[in-house]
């Protein structure tokens, strides 16, 4: 049922119209009547109505004013302007307005019916469009956080062939009422949205709405070169920020050498890096693995230590990170070649004393 009002200071009027709109079977029904202008503004704030059909002239406010004034707060609403003039500049600017008809009193039956059937016309396909541009919307949605994803991943491949996937769907979801290149702004907007949820400094790399080719042949070239673009960017972005991300843990191991159980796990935490990818990035940056690395730095700080004859030998095990003095020996030995108390007697430190 599509919901219509009446607005018109003549009683006789609005029956005949009334009688009109129940005697057809387009659907619509008449949900409320106005004699003017302000109480048709009311009537349409409670109604919120499919159609308006309202007289031109009318006390305390005309016809086109009140169009005016539903627009504001009613987009979706059709108007039919009946009047008792033949008033060329009235209809000039009720189809500014976007009115369906403007009829001449007395209304002719068979010409109002024409009217309400190409209200019901544009109604329908309205919804219909509606439909598609809500179906089109969940298949770009869809592609666009899988699109996203495989980007975020640096998977050049994957992400050329959903573009030909996805470039398909659309191709074959586009309407007469939304075109692909109009279809591509939506995806533009949500790629725009998803982006920015990952990474801020990639989102300068999306093509405006403004640039998409009108060439559909074209489109599709365009977004593959925006997402090589981004994946360029990406990798650099990447490797910048993981070089400065991996300095910032060799400052944290060098402050943290000492503490026993320093893991792995803990260091690569402090930058929101999983193990194993901090691992291999650990090691591409600094030569060594993260173990050798966090080794090495506890045998050169105990070479200092041992240098100074007031540390014990165990102390110094303490003091970088060993709980377990046969392990520190053995370790020192394997890394240099010789015990803790043979370094010392190496390089003239007088024997410890209890």
């Amino acid at each position: 049922m599509y919901s219509v009002i009446l607005v018109d200071d003549e009683k006789m009027i609005k029956r005949s119209l009334l009688a009109l709109i129940e005697g057809n079977e387009t659907g619509f029904k008449v949900v409320g009547e106005a004699k003017d202008g302000e109480e048709a503004l009311h009537l349409n704030q409670q109604c919120n109505p499919d159609l308006i059909i309202t007289d031109i002239r009318m006390p305390k406010m005309n016809g086109l004013k009140f169009i005016k004034e539903v627009k504001k707060t009613n987009k979706h609403s059709k108007f039919i302007i009946i009047s008792g003039y033949d008033e060329f500049e009235y209809a000039q600017e009720a189809i500014r307005y976007g009115v369906v008809d403007f009829l001449l009193k007395p209304i002719k039956p068979e010409q109002f019916l024409s009217s309400l059937e190409k209200v019901h016309q544009q109604i329908v396909g309205e919804l219909n469009s509606s439909k598609e541009r809500s179906e089109c919307l969940g298949v770009i949605k869809s592609y666009t956080e899988k699109l996203v994803q495989q980007l975020w991943l640096l998977e050049e491949e994957q992400v050329m062939k959903l573009i030909d996937e996805y470039h398909e769907k659309l191709k074959d979801a586009k309407s007469k009422t939304h075109s692909l290149r109009s279809m591509y702004s939506d995806f533009l907007i949500y790629f725009q949205s998803e982006l920015e949820k990952q990474s801020n400094p990639i989102k300068d790399e999306v093509i405006q709405a403004s640039d998409i080719p009108y060439e559909e042949n074209e489109i599709k070239d365009s977004i593959m070169v925006m997402c090589q673009n981004i994946i360029q960017n990406l990798k650099t972005s990447r490797n910048i920020g993981h070089r400065n991300s991996i300095l910032t843990t060799v400052k944290y191991i060098d402050e943290h050498y000492a503490v026993e159980d320093l893991s792995l796990v803990e260091v690569a935490d402090t930058i929101g890096m999983s193990p194993s990818y901090f691992s291999m990035e650990f090691k591409a940056e600094m030569g060594i693995s993260f173990k050798q690395y966090v080794t090495k730095l506890r045998m050169e700080k105990a070479k200092e230590l041992l240098n100074n004859p007031t540390y014990k030998t165990y102390e110094v095990a303490y003091a970088t990170g060993y709980g377990d003095y046969p392990h520190f020996t053995k370790t020192f030995k394997k890394i240099l070649g010789v015990t803790p108390s043979q370094y010392r007697k190496r390089i003239g430190v007088a024997k410890e004393t209890n």
